[in-house]
């Protein structure tokens, strides 16, 4: 799942936020620039990124749960809205173009997810903030903001699922059975309280560090690393290939 850090001293682990950070970005543009051969060789790379990260596959897919509803919407709406080739002879609907456009739409959308997971997994939350920050500094304060609250959200929004998770597990271990709008009602207000105690604990761990608006300093200072360099150069041999080759 997207945000969920995970320990570990792989070759992802130990690249710089800030590359991991460089690359998800120039991974999201080829992802959108391919054509369909070339997502399929992305998927394996994807796929084999995860085995060396040591997130395991059950995890990976994890991330695609939450958002299965999305799929079908967009899924839905090309093979209702596309116009083309009937599939089916005397029936509008369903089209040959709007069932492959729509497969290939939600592939593009797999693959970011995936190789976002596999991004915030190996990188600590106080990295990805340190990422955030150093490509929004030009922005002044308000781009050092603006990452601080990103970064709190991708770590804040997955503890969200694991908060629902116990709350509903906790329901039926005691019994209860929620059901329609009365069993929404008994999942939301307890997890509602959670959040908002997590935010008042927030607060005061900023306040007692002294965290305000002015100029932010950083005891540990990131350096790249060769295999940074490195990493970034396969990645951009790699991309020219694909976009020319396939």
């Amino acid at each position: 799942m997207i945000g969920i850090y995970g320990h570990g001293r792989s070759y992802m682990h130990l690249l710089d936020p800030r590359t991991k950070l460089a690359l998800m970005v120039g991974m999201s543009l080829l992802i959108y620039s391919v054509q369909p051969p070339a997502l399929a060789v992305l998927l394996v790379l994807v796929l084999l990124l995860s085995r060396t990260s040591g997130m395991t596959f059950n995890r990976l897919v994890q991330g695609l749960r939450p958002v299965l509803v999305f799929f079908g919407v967009i899924f839905l709406t090309h093979v209702l809205f596309t116009p083309g080739e009937p599939l089916f002879e005397g029936l509008p609907v369903p089209t040959l173009k709007g069932i492959v456009e729509g497969s290939i739409l939600i592939l593009r959308f797999i693959l970011l997810i995936l190789y976002t997971s596999i991004m915030t997994y190996t990188t600590s939350p106080s990295g990805l903030n340190y990422a955030l920050m150093f490509f929004l500094r030009p922005l002044g304060t308000f781009g050092t903001d603006l990452a601080f609250m990103t970064g709190t959200a991708m770590t804040l929004i997955p503890g969200l699922f694991r908060e629902k998770d116990t709350i509903a597990k906790a329901q039926v271990a005691r019994g209860y059975k929620p059901r329609g709008l009365k069993g929404f009602t008994a999942l939301v207000v307890p997890l509602l309280h959670r959040s908002f105690r997590r935010v008042d604990e927030l607060s005061d761990a900023l306040e007692s560090r002294c965290f305000h608006s002015d100029r932010r300093y950083y005891y540990y200072r990131k350096t790249l690393a060769m295999r940074d360099y490195v990493c970034v150069g396969v990645y951009l041999v790699l991309g020219v290939a694909i976009l020319f080759f396939l």
